[in-house]
């Protein structure tokens, strides 16, 4: 293995390392600086799937969750989900963490009103930690905030699964401005997301060229 080869091996553990929070800053001075970010494998689909108790909420609300094409509302493991796609990732080598882009969007309805959220965001901190943005009338927004509780690091994929997603008081305050009131207050876990990004494949494709 040449040179350069040695190097990105050496970039790969290292940008895996960042998002378990074990590698210390010197690591990247050590890589000789800031590199351009790693683009992580999209294509598999992302679930928003209600709580319970968000489902029951928006019912007593009559509000209903939709979907922003090309999305889909589903039934999924007996909750309702909005379904996307995911379209593009990457690992950050200036030690900040993930961050992902999904389809479409969501949506919420009652009679003639509803409240749109599209083109979802999520970046992940070294210690898992999450922010969710969506573009709501002409503006990014935080809606949702999680926990590292559900999200889970492998050296093949970096995942999801029932991670709790909590209404910030940003995404009450978007939901109040259309309906008159949130029928989720802030502070609450509103979706359980789900989602997956194969490192491995990203990562193992540079190693294998020639110095």
């Amino acid at each position: 293995m040449g040179k350069s080869s040695l190097r990105l091996a050496g970039l790969a553990v290292g940008c895996l390392g960042v998002l378990a929070a074990v590698v210390p800053p010197v690591a990247a001075r050590e890589a000789g600086g800031v590199l351009p970010p790693l683009p992580l494998k999209a294509g598999d689909p992302y679930y928003f799937c209600l709580t319970d108790a968000s489902a029951k909420a928006l019912a007593t609300a009559r509000i209903s969750l939709d979907a922003v094409k090309p999305n889909t509302v589903v039934t999924y493991k007996a909750h309702t989900c909005m379904r996307g796609t995911l379209t593009k990732g990457q690992i950050n080598t200036d030690l900040t963490g993930l961050t992902g882009e999904g389809t479409g969007g969501f949506a919420f309805q009652r009679d003639g009103r509803r409240a749109e959220f599209t083109v979802p965001r999520v970046a992940l901190r070294p210690d898992m930690t999450g922010s969710w943005t969506a573009e709501h009338k002409g503006r990014r927004i935080e809606m949702f905030t999680s926990t590292k509780v559900g999200a889970k690091l492998s050296l093949t994929k970096v995942s999801a699964e029932r991670l709790p997603m909590t209404l910030t008081k940003q995404g009450a305050d978007a939901l109040a401005g259309t309906f008159g009131t949130s029928p989720v207050p802030s502070g609450t876990p509103f979706f359980e997301g789900i989602a997956s990004f194969d490192v491995l494949n990203t990562l193992t494709s540079p190693l294998t060229t020639k110095p």
